[in-house]
């Protein structure tokens, strides 16, 4: 009789994805005995959705308590003679449990994993205590377990101080025992990256500290085998601060690491750390100097240097872009456009309550359905518009799959959205000011960027070559970091506007002209359009900033200024635009030279009750009347065109180049 395999989900506000994952249990070739979906305490409709799954999906429902005590609860309700473990947002390939079942070729083989699609470690083929004691090979979603085993070992601890490295303790727990765990040397698993799970370094750095002391009392491990990997643990994470320039708390741990285990090494890292980070700076940039090619690959033809062991900066033979700083800025020479033209553009993100902290729990992309509403007024116009995508629309079926089908059509084009806060890796704290990632890190700024384009060429098949910041938070860095991956346009300045309240870019002495960030005329802003209207609009720019400032805005100046048709602020947007402001809007810019104009909205304000903008079905309705009537309006009294970002650019570029 052949092996049976109890499947157990934990189920966390999963709603949008869980049916992926027990899709790709139910393909598989080798069938499950049942799917235990444990829901985990969730807050959205995860319990609906898997009730409605016929057998042999079954749920557990329980209070919140964590991944360990869902999945051990899962455990005690199997009757298979295996355990696969599932988290919700991954997928396996149809042959995981065949090929791995194939592999239990002696009773004392106790767990097998197998490879997921993130990695490219060369992993050995049977995994012992010493491999597992050196570090974490394994991932919760490709591991195949004997119930017997889990069972005799007592399952994962669910102390709250192992959360987040609970699966890496109970790993070890089992290469000390006298199970074997074998190594499926198949990529059999797609893992995705982080979604809805915080990897606060500080909180992980505690619970890798109480794991290697659980353990060592738990396996009677030496007192100086568990100090020597505790000294690890602090050295690891004090490179980790040093690598962000987090100079205190990279100090703080090296000493510890030296007080525990003095030597040359520790010593040396403790001394780097108490370096200014300018010369920090300057060595990076040296080593890194040193260790490229005399010939640079040209941003042109999409060739990329990754990161080197101390984590990306910008040599200096490619300090040479910027969005923000004019001093790198050309204009372009829009006078060769023959007609006005409109790039529409669509933030297509996950659906968050604007009005609430920002978390990375909200990753819903429902709202990602009704993007065909818009579609039948685009058609009438030509308008392909270029969806700003963010990690988790393209890392979600749910999100990915309107558009692939737009794409597929001709209807649209891919660009880049990065929402900091919802996009790996979470080093990071949550906060108003870093979900602007301009104010991060470069090196971390550089991760998060890496991490989304990968996802969307996953995704679509495409390398996206248009980006734009999340909530328009373009930093010192971003340009670099752009070329860097071969980008050729950016979306993230919006002319007029400060987000300095809460630590973002300002704006407001910016106009909505197009110029390259780099002297090399590779990356085109386009500047979403916005401009001053009114009487008063030859205001210096120090003026008018001042007038749209925290303080004028506290007592109620631009609103007054408005009123009296002085001066206003107008984004060209259907969100809390008037039709008749969008229109005033683009005559005023017409009239003063532009010829590129740049509209934008959200995907989640196509379903009522996501954006302050369309609460209501009504709200909707007049949403896409709005869109129709600008769409004429453009076309019509204006005599413009609607274009793509890609087609503009490349006409841009071959008037430079006459």
């Amino acid at each position: 009789m052949a092996d049976t395999v109890s499947v157990i989900i934990p189920a966390y506000n999963a709603a949008a994805h869980i049916a992926r994952a027990v899709d790709s249990v139910l393909a598989q070739s080798h069938p499950a005995l049942e799917i235990l979906i444990v829901d985990d305490g969730s807050k959205d409709r995860t319990a609906e959705v898997v009730e409605a799954m016929p057998p042999p999906v079954r749920l557990i429902r329980k209070p919140n308590g964590g991944p360990a005590s869902a999945r051990n609860l899962g455990a005690l309700q199997a009757k298979g003679d295996w355990l696969a473990l599932l988290d919700a947002d991954d997928w396996w390939l149809p042959e995981k449990l065949r090929e791995q079942l194939a592999l239990a070729t002696e009773p004392n083989i106790g767990m097998i994993h197998c490879l997921p699609d993130h990695r490219n470690d060369q992993v050995p083929d049977r995994l012992t205590f010493e491999h597992l004691w050196d570090r974490n090979w394994i991932i919760n979603s490709s591991v195949l377990i004997r119930r017997s085993v889990f069972q005799a070992l007592g399952g994962f601890n669910e102390a709250k101080e192992l959360i987040s490295v609970e699966d890496y303790n109970f790993w070890v727990r089992v290469a000390a025992s006298d199970s074997i765990i074998r190594t499926c040397p198949r990529v059999l698993v797609h893992y995705t990256r982080g979604i809805g799970i915080s990897s606060n370094s500080e909180r992980f750095m505690k619970a890798s500290l109480f794991n290697v002391e659980d353990l060592g009392q738990k396996l009677n491990l030496s007192r100086e085998m568990v100090r020597h990997k505790q000294t690890r643990v602090l050295f690891e994470f004090g490179g980790k601060a040093l690598f962000e320039r987090d100079l205190p708390v990279a100090r703080r741990l090296f000493w510890r690491a030296f007080s525990q285990e003095p030597n040359m090494r520790h010593a040396a890292r403790l001394l780097a750390s108490a370096a200014p980070q300018q010369v920090l700076d300057i060595r990076r940039n040296t080593i890194r100097l040193l260790e490229r090619s005399r010939s640079a690959p040209s941003p042109e033809s999409g060739q990329t240097n990754g990161p080197n062991e101390d984590g990306w900066q910008i040599d200096p033979a490619h300090m040479r872009a910027s969005i923000i700083d004019p001093a790198f800025h050309t204009p372009a020479r829009i006078d060769a456009l023959k007609r006005p033209v409109l790039i529409t553009t669509i933030d297509a993100e996950e659906d968050f309550d604007w009005t609430r902290p920002l978390s990375r729990a909200f990753t819903d992309v429902t709202s990602m359905r009704s993007q065909h509403l818009a579609h039948r007024i685009f058609e009438l116009y030509g308008v392909v518009p270029t969806y700003m995508v963010d990690h988790p629309v393209a890392s979600q079926d749910e999100g990915r799959a309107p558009l692939k089908e737009l794409l597929q059509g001709g209807h649209c084009e891919i660009g880049a959205q990065l929402h900091p806060w919802v996009t790996p890796p979470f080093i990071e704290s949550v906060s108003p000011r870093n979900s602007y990632h301009g104010n991060l890190p470069a090196a971390l700024e550089f991760s998060k960027v890496q991490v989304l384009t990968g996802e969307l060429q996953a995704a679509f098949g495409i390398t996206p070559r248009a980006f734009r910041a999340g909530r328009y938070g373009a930093g010192p860095n971003t340009g670099n970091i752009l070329r860097h991956f071969g980008y050729q346009a950016d979306m993230s300045v919006v002319p007029c506007w400060s987000f300095d309240d809460q630590g973002g870019p300002d704006f407001r002495r910016m106009t909505a002209h197009p110029y390259w960030i780099d002297r090399e005329q590779t990356i085109l802003e386009l500047p979403i359009s916005a401009a001053f209207v009114g009487m008063a609009t030859a205001l210096p720019s120090w003026m008018t900033a001042r007038m749209f400032g925290r303080r004028s805005e506290s007592v109620g100046i631009p609103s007054v200024m408005a009123r009296l048709g002085l001066l206003e602020r107008i984004k060209l947007t259907p969100e809390g635009i008037a039709i008749d402001e969008a229109q005033r809007l683009v005559r005023h810019m017409a009239d003063h030279g532009h010829k590129v104009f740049v509209l934008t909205y959200h995907s989640p304000s196509l379903e009522p009750g996501n954006t302050p903008y369309v609460r209501t079905q009504a709200d909707l309705e007049a949403f896409l009347r709005w869109l129709d009537a600008f769409y004429a309006f453009f076309t019509e009294e204006i005599g413009g065109v609607c274009a793509t970002w890609s087609s503009v650019r490349d006409d841009l570029r071959a008037s430079e180049r006459r």
